[in-house]
């Protein structure tokens, strides 16, 4: 009978030990499995920038700074024509960057009118200022109604392969026409001394119908980084349509 209740007693102990053990690992594995979700939910924002799902990223780059929209104070070594209707100013490996878009005023001949349209990009080193491009545009001696004028907040900076040098991009309209046909218009895109331009005409849409909406892609996008030309595209179809009587 003792030696019975002895057996009893050693069974009942072990049975415990082993209960107790299981519980441990359970705590252990919930433990584990609560520091791998936390630091996946950490990990989540950090995916969403890499994969470019946040535009304001996207184009960026850390030896891209100091973007703005606005020219500033430009020193008596930088030339142009006409009034300066758009800027934007940076800086990057290659310095303190500016680009302006300036436009002049419509002139009129007897029955002809014209205007022109430039864009400038300079490099600034305190007073002195570097030219880098030089863009020019024109309508001359136009009987009828004329148009040239940048496309109101296309401009860009941006560095969408991320070598440290800053892209520019603005869009503009002009015609000369007699009746409400749609506007041809221009993107040109830089970085550096290399050009990129698409030209076409915008799209129209009156009393439902669409007119319009040719687009030809010069041949340098050709051998164009990867992404500027899903980029210019990207801006041509932000600003091509227009919608008359509506």
């Amino acid at each position: 009978m003792k030696f019975l209740s002895t057996l009893l007693f050693s069974a009942l102990f072990i049975a415990v030990i082993f209960t107790s053990c299981g519980k441990k690992e359970d705590v252990k594995t919930t433990d584990s499995t609560k520091k791998d979700s936390t630091s996946q939910t950490k990990q989540d924002p950090n995916n969403k920038l890499s994969t470019g799902s946040d535009s304001s990223q996207k184009n960026t780059s850390a030896d891209i700074k100091n973007v703005s929209y606005e020219p500033g104070k430009l020193p008596a070594s930088v030339k142009y024509d006409g009034k300066i209707v758009g800027g934007a100013r940076w800086e990057d490996k290659n310095g303190v960057n500016v680009v302006i878009i300036t436009e002049t005023e419509e002139k009129t001949t007897g029955d002809n009118r014209s205007k022109e349209l430039f864009g400038y990009q300079f490099i600034l080193d305190g007073e002195n200022a570097k030219q880098v491009w030089k863009i020019n545009d024109f309508i001359k001696d136009c009987p009828v109604d004329i148009m040239l004028s940048l496309i109101p907040k296309s401009l860009t900076v941006t560095d969408i392969n991320r070598n440290g040098i800053g892209e520019s991009t603005f869009l503009y309209r002009m015609s000369c026409k007699g009746d409400v046909s749609p506007d041809d218009m221009k993107l040109i895109m830089h970085e550096g001394e290399a050009k990129y331009p698409i030209r076409g005409s915008m799209i129209q849409i009156m009393e439902g119908k669409k007119y319009g909406g040719e687009m030809k892609v010069d041949a340098a996008f050709d051998k164009a980084p990867s992404g500027f030309f899903a980029y210019a595209q990207e801006q041509w179809k932000k600003f091509e349509t227009e919608k008359i009587g509506e």
